[in-house]
Formats: C-alpha cells, structure tokens, sequence
C-alpha cells in the first residue's frame, strides 16, 4: 500500500470529491472505508492528509486538511549513468528514487549505446516508487546527453566519479549539489576517463567489487546522500 497518492495539484483544504484513476485505486482496489486516512501528495513537497467521508462506484470524497511543504533532502544528487538493459534501468530508478536521487540523467558512451527509449515508463516507474518509499518530491528524468555534452556543460557542484579504484569518499556538504557519474559495463574507455579527468572529476570507491551499472549506481548514491548528510 502506497504511504502517499500523488494528485497535480492538492486540492484546498476542506471537502472535496476525486474522481479517475486514484478515485477507482482507492475505492475498488483498496476498497478504502469511511473513517480512514489517506495522504495526498502533489510531488513537489506538499502533502496532505485526508479522511474518507463517503465511497460510491464514481468518486471518493475526502475531507483535506492543511497541507505541509517539505525540504528537498540534501545533497541534491543528479546521476548520470550509462544505460545498463531496458529492465535493469527500470530497477535502476525504482531504487533510486528510494535512496533520495534528484535528477536521473541518462549517458550514452562508446559502450553504451541508444536502445528504445522508455523515458515515459520511467517517469512512471518514479511516481510509483515515490508514494511507496513515502518520498515527499518525485525525481526528475532528464533527456539522455551523449557523454562529451555532459562533461562540457555539467549541473553545477561537486562532481564524482564511481571508480572500483578509488578512495573513500569526504568531504561533502548537506549544502552541495552533487553529479555522481557511474560508466557501463566494462568501464569507460581511456579517451573518456581523460576527458572526466580533465572535467575535475574526483574518483571515489564504495566497494572492493565489481558492480553491475545499476547497482552502483543505487549504491554509490546511498553513499553520496550519506555522506553529504553527515551520517
């Protein structure tokens, strides 16, 4: 059961009818019962909390209260990683948008290339796992860069490469932004570690393994928030 149902807007407080979708969620597959709770969200910090006052076969209605805005988690951490196969990206950004992801941009390098594209789905993949993980902001799926259009232009603050090789990471701030770049399977090629070096990339390792591309990416950005967290 989901800790929070995403609506577009959260409705004013007071007593109001929902129709669609998560009126047929709520109503027939929940089979929702007058006096319980629910938590509305509209993925961009507001939350609100609603009792159910009635359930038909069309509708149902809740009473909203005041809704409450939440922080956006720190670090804000965007990861750029290349695509591992359709399903194993699918799980990439469920776990991700449970470990605290911002921003999830796609990277086409010299050994990952385009597939089909399933941005839609993954956008979709995103809202589910957040009223799951009762996560208060949904993550953002970016258009896919190739890897030369990132490292010219990358999203402003720290930026850190997932190497097997490298240190422990430090000294991140709750404050910063963080791009955390995660390669395919094989690694990057040396022409791509020059130009992620000669982009200031700092190399940090979180495990003496060798991971597949969506686990380090889940894992690596468990760290990052972590540590820019100060836990």
């Amino acid at each position: 059961m989901a800790q929070r149902y995403l609506v577009p807007e959260l409705p004013l407080p007071g007593r109001h009818a929902i129709d669609g979708e998560l009126a047929h969620h709520l109503g027939r597959v929940l089979r929702v019962r007058v006096g319980e709770s629910v938590r509305l969200a509209d993925g961009r910090g507001g939350t609100a909390t609603a009792v159910v006052v009635a359930v038909d076969r069309r509708a149902v209605t809740l009473d909203v209260a005041p809704s409450t805005q939440a922080v956006a988690a720190r670090p804000i951490l965007t990861v750029a990683f290349a695509c591992p196969r359709a399903a194993r990206c699918d799980w990439l950004i469920e776990h991700g948008t449970e470990v605290g992801i911002a921003v999830f941009q796609p990277v086409w390098t010299r050994r990952s290339r385009p597939q089909q594209l399933r941005l839609d789905r993954w956008r979709s993949i995103a809202r589910a796992a957040v009223g799951q993980c009762d996560r208060a902001f949904v993550p953002t799926i970016a258009e896919p860069l190739e890897l030369p259009a990132l490292l010219a232009n990358p999203p402003r603050g720290a930026r850190v490469l997932l190497d097997a090789g490298g240190q422990p990471l430090t000294g991140l701030a709750p404050s910063d932004e963080v791009l955390l770049l995660v390669g395919p399977e094989g690694g990057f090629d040396e022409a791509e570690r020059a130009a992620i070096a000669a982009a200031e990339f700092g190399g940090f390792g979180c495990t003496p393994h060798t991971l597949r591309t969506e686990t380090a990416a889940v894992v690596g950005a468990a760290v990052v928030m972590a540590v820019g967290d100060g836990r």
